[in-house]
């Protein structure tokens, strides 16, 4: 039986790397609800992730993502059951401290997570990909910010919790 096609969403001609913000959502393999659960309740603020062990292994894991490619920052998350919403900055590192290293691109620092949480757990937690969208101006960027914000309320809104 023939693999079916995945359809490419990358922009034509951007480079991925260097001076641009991105939305990326990494999904738990078979979307199983590895990572935590919501807590809380939607008339009676906040809900919230209370994370598994694996949930809180990908929580230090993305804020320890500086340390080990510079030029790569987290700029906000949210964890949920079985997937994360993540903002990924990457600047031109390099030029600023004028050292020779692997560049980061969306890429290298997201396998570069993915795999480093797997190990901790022992297990393979993701799925094979992830979905990533450039950030393309203050507009969208606000409204990102406000759909990470709201997922775990909106997940107990959609009866998932």
């Amino acid at each position: 039986m023939q693999e079916p096609k995945r359809k490419i969403v990358r922009l034509p001609d951007f480079g991925y790397g260097a001076g641009a913000w991105y939305f990326i959502t990494v999904c738990t393999k078979d979307r199983a609800r590895l990572l935590g659960q919501i807590v809380g309740a939607a008339d009676q603020p906040p809900v919230q992730t209370c994370l598994s062990a694996i949930g809180q292994i990908a929580a230090r894991n993305l804020l320890a993502i500086p340390a080990h490619l510079p030029g790569a920052r987290v700029e906000q998350y949210v964890i949920m059951p079985d997937h994360v919403h993540l903002i990924l900055s990457i600047t031109d590192a390099e030029r600023q401290t004028g050292g020779v290293y692997a560049a980061p691109t969306v890429p290298r620092v997201m396998n570069a997570w993915k795999g480093s949480v797997s190990r901790a757990a022992g297990r393979s937690v993701w799925q094979r990909s992830y979905h990533e969208h450039v950030i393309r101006g203050p507009q969208d960027l606000a409204e990102i910010r406000q759909y990470i914000e709201n997922n775990p309320l909106q997940w107990v809104l959609d009866g998932k919790a």
